[in-house]
């Protein structure tokens, strides 16, 4: 994986010798190697040097270096200075109001080994001081005296079992050190420690920086994850979902929509907590509420879901959904029936230069990914099990069942494993002759504890040996199967998870569309999206609608012993039922399917009302430092870090530490610009935007205007400054500021009754919108406006019930009021309302879009279209091909015009 300021790392040249090596290379593998002593030349091959070395500061940690991970005391030192501090200011809250604390990224320092046999570059592994002597105790050798068989190759299909023996020490002193020390101080004071590792996904990603995730969630009394950029990782939720559920845990912890941006939608917002729950995460932790968005923390990873963004008084609706939710998926235990061995130990032991090495780790990805994707798409839940902790979960066989803590499974696969511990294959061992389940998908593992075995085989007699392909291994777990979802073609669903709680006699299954949430892509729900699904037994169905709160028993058919439930999916659609044994009596029901008719489009233009004053953005300008001469224009961010480069100042780039760990402003410069305004309008009561106005010298036409602060607009830090009347023609406005070392120069922005005509990066005021056609409200005066709208609509009543439905919008969601009163929201597919009955005659209907900050405040001279960490402080500092001084603006609004449509019932036969 790439690393970043954000992570571990060593500092070259501050370390202290521990070792030599001669070390002599064959085709590219290890032929020999000596450990040379303390004065003792080389006979042969390279020498290579080994040092103990200090991890350096960095800013992202406010200019400090990273703590060691692996050190006990430490983390302990580390909870002294922190989590007592806590303790003595809320202590009395623990438990209560403050039930958990939170750790954000543990690692250890990242792995860094040869990328071709010959590299002569620096290597790199995690490490501490006894580090030696704690691998001497374990495994009865001398690490440092083998340390070449980490990095390079051995000749011909040998395999060093050092990898494995050194990765795993390395994951037992960190989870002992950091989770141990950390989970053991939260329990005895109340808390539970939740938060997340680092780098969770893959095979590969975990062995560098924290060598395993699941044996450090042993110690979180609320395991967690994160989930960047609207990622999928169902990897990443299925490893803690499992510790947390054969551990006992009382959930999973997420902290999620970070990198989704401005404009990130409701629909959004749903379709990534629905598949997280459908995983077992019950606890949302929001990426994020700003305190302020004051210089460089607007740039840190928006939206906020504070007062800063305009739909927050709306956002009752998505966590009214996840409360409902969760209200039945923390009930009872789950159900899942079928636990698979995690693989990571195995890639331990393949991780070699990467010319040699890259395709096997591959292939070892790829399988991870594919039995993840394939049993969960396949309608097969599983847990992993991690082999670490198998031996401190394991309660004894239970008969038929493989007991893992609280969790018993009835079928266990071993997929495709190079090795496998000699701990687990004794388990798998009494599990099989006690008549259980073990699937060996693909090869038989040929070590044993990294050792090469032929132990494995004698488990293969006794065992269901199929391919490493979907259907043979469904196939094969079919008798664990609780249910089936088949879409009206009869083929298998491809896009859905769920989960079972099994609650008493009573079952809660969710269940939740993956499709995409973009409202953009959505047209109508095709016929492929309407879903049969096939539950084991005879259930009476209660659908628990968690967007109204409502309840109802749900249509239900029975095929057999077998329970068919019809489901026209949506996308980021979500299902959540109740289901409990139904009496021999119960009949099918043959359920109706809606289908709406279009009555009749809105007409357009439309009166519309703006939520807050139209914007002029002022992020362009000639500037100068002191009194020096003036500079061509320039964005303002731009020509800062220019300015600082003449005074030899660090500049405002990539990640900044936190302006209080900077040098004092002791020393203090002025930055002036010079902006060009044209209207063609004359306007009045207009109002200047920055931060730290009270600081500003303001000058319009020339003349100096009172920086009298009347208000805020966005954020409390975002002040507002009352200017002159402007007539038509061309102004000059110009702002001085100090410039300071902690200090940062922002945008400005100009608020006001105007529209503003963009043409590529020049901009001039014109009539202000008051009415608006459907389509993209940015070409329509509105380019930089970043509230809320409401169009004021009509349509005529015929008594009947009708349906609103605007499948074509740009905005996080949308809310309706008839005749003044309003009657819902809509913000997910498909894209519809019930108004209710409409007498006859005419009748008001307002439309209201939500906006979002992303034409005000996003990273608009962003060009690169394949920017994955959009809203993080390096978005606003492309370069080249991906810089543009004209505006990269997101479309708003209606834009398709919205339809009036009458329901009518569809009676659809169940199959």
């Amino acid at each position: 994986p790439p690393k970043n300021g954000s992570h571990a790392r060593t500092a070259r040249g501050h370390g202290t010798l521990l070792a030599r090596y001669a070390v002599d290379l064959k085709d590219g593998f290890l032929n020999r190697y000596e450990h040379l002593a303390e004065g003792q030349a080389s006979a042969y091959g390279q020498v290579w040097y080994v040092y103990l070395e200090v991890a350096g500061d960095s800013t992202w940690f406010n200019n400090q270096s990273y703590v060691d991970t692996m050190s006990a005391p430490a983390i302990r030192k580390f909870t002294e200075v922190t989590h007592e501090r806590y303790a003595e200011r809320v202590g009395e809250f623990f438990g209560t109001v403050v039930p958990a604390i939170f750790t954000d990224e543990p690692q250890v320092v990242w792995y860094e080994g040869p990328s071709h046999p010959g590299d002569k570059n620096d290597f790199v592994i995690a490490y501490t001081e006894d580090f030696a002597d704690t691998y001497r105790e374990q495994w009865g050798e001398d690490l440092i005296g083998k340390l070449p068989e980490l990095f390079w190759e051995l000749p011909g299909a040998q395999q060093s079992p050092l990898r494995w023996r050194y990765r795993d020490h390395a994951a037992e002193r960190f989870a002992g050190a950091f989770a141990d020390v950390l989970g053991e101080w939260c329990g005895r004071n109340r808390l539970a420690l939740t938060g997340h590792m680092v780098e969770e996904p893959r095979l590969l990603s975990q062995t560098v920086c924290i060598m395993e995730a699941m044996r450090h969630y042993r110690s979180f009394q609320l395991p967690g994850i994160d989930m960047l950029c609207d990622r999928m990782e169902l990897t990443t939720a299925k490893q803690a979902a499992s510790v947390a559920h054969q551990d006992g845990r009382p959930g999973v912890m997420s902290e999620l929509y970070g990198v989704t941006n401005w404009d990130f939608t409701f629909a959004g917002h749903k379709r990534q907590g629905d598949w997280q729950a459908a995983m077992g995460v019950t606890l949302r932790v929001h990426h994020l509420t700003w305190v302020t968005m004051k210089g460089n923390a607007k740039r840190d990873y928006p939206a906020s879901i504070g007062y800063q963004s305009p739909w927050y008084r709306e956002y009752p609706l998505i966590e009214d959904h996840f409360a409902r939710l969760n209200y039945l998926l923390t009930r009872g235990k789950p159900r899942v029936r079928v636990g698979v061995i995690h693989p990571i130990e195995s890639f331990w032991l393949t991780l070699g230069p990467t010319s040699q090495t890259d395709a096997v780790c591959r292939e070892q990805e790829e399988r991870f990914s594919n039995i993840t994707d394939m049993l969960l798409y396949g309608g097969i839940d599983f847990d992993f099990i991690a082999e670490s902790l198998l031996s401190q979960q394991n309660q004894g066989q239970q008969g038929r069942y493989f007991q893992v803590g609280q969790m018993a499974y009835e079928a266990i696969i071993v997929p495709n494993l190079i090795t496998i511990r000699s701990s687990t294959l004794e388990r798998l061992r009494l599990f099989a002759e006690a008549g259980g389940r073990v699937i060996i998908a693909g090869h038989c593992p040929g070590f044993v504890d990294a050792q090469p075995s032929d132990a494995v085989r004698d488990l293969a007699k006794t065992s269901n040996q199929v391919a490493f392909e979907r259907t043979s291994i469904l196939q094969a777990l079919e008798p664990c199967r609780d249910l089936e979802i088949r879409k009206f073609d009869g083929s298998m669903a491809d896009d859905v998870l769920y989960q079972i709680r099994e609650d008493g006699d009573r079952r809660h299954l969710f269940i939740c569309c993956t499709r995409t949430a973009n409202p953009s892509q959505i047209r109508k729900v095709p016929d492929d999206q309407r879903y049969h699904i096939r539950v084991r037994g005879r259930w009476m169905v209660t659908l628990n609608d968690t967007l109204s709160g409502l309840r109802k028993d749900h249509p239900v058919s029975f095929d057999g012993d077998d329970t068919v439930i019809l489901w026209q999916a949506t996308v980021a659609g979500s299902l959540l039922l109740t289901l409990q044994p139904a009496p021999e009596s119960l009949k099918s029901v043959t359920p109706p399917l809606p289908a709406w008719n279009p009555l009749s489009e809105l007409a357009d233009p439309v009166k519309v009302t703006l939520h807050e004053p139209n914007v002029l953005l002022l992020d362009q300008a000639e500037y100068r430092l002191n009194d020096g001469p003036w500079q061509e224009r320039e964005e303002i961010m731009r020509a800062e870090n220019r300015m600082r480069a003449e005074l030899g100042w660090g500049l405002k780039t990539g990640l900044v530490a936190q302006p209080w760990v900077e040098p004092s402003d002791t020393e203090e410069h002025l930055a002036s610009f010079r902006f060009s305004i044209e209207s063609k309008i004359a306007v009045s009561g207009a109002k200047l935007v920055l931060e730290d106005a009270s600081d500003a010298r303001i000058l319009f036409d020339g003349k100096e205007i009172s920086a009298q602060v009347d208000g805020w607009w966005v954020d409390e830090c975002l002040t507002t400054v009352p200017i002159p009347p402007i007539s038509v023609g061309l102004h000059e406005l110009m702002v001085e500021l100090p410039l300071t070392r902690r200090g940062s120069l922002e945008w400005i922005y100009l608020l006001g009754d105007f529209g503003v005509n963009l043409r590529g990066r020049h901009a001039c005021l014109t009539e202000p919108a008051r009415d608006l056609a459907w389509g993209d409200w940015v070409s329509q005066g509105l380019p930089f406006y970043a509230g809320n709208i409401t169009y004021h609509c009509s349509t005529e009543g015929d008594g009947e019930e009708a349906v609103l439905r605007i499948p074509h919008f740009k905005g996080p969601l949308i809310t309706v009021a008839v005749d003044g009163k309003k009657v819902g929201s809509i913000a997910f597919d498909p894209y519809r309302l019930e108004l209710g009955k409409l007498s006859k005659g005419k009748h008001q209907l307002d439309i209201t879009v939500y906006g979002n900050r992303m034409n005000a405040f996003g990273d608009l001279h962003n060009c690169d279209t394949q920017w994955e960490w959009r809203g993080g402080p390096k978005s606003w500092e492309t370069k080249g091909d991906a810089w543009s001084y004209e505006y990269q603006l997101c479309p708003m609004g209606i834009t398709v015009a919205p339809v009036i449509e009458a329901a009518e019932e569809d009676e659809v036969s169940m199959g």
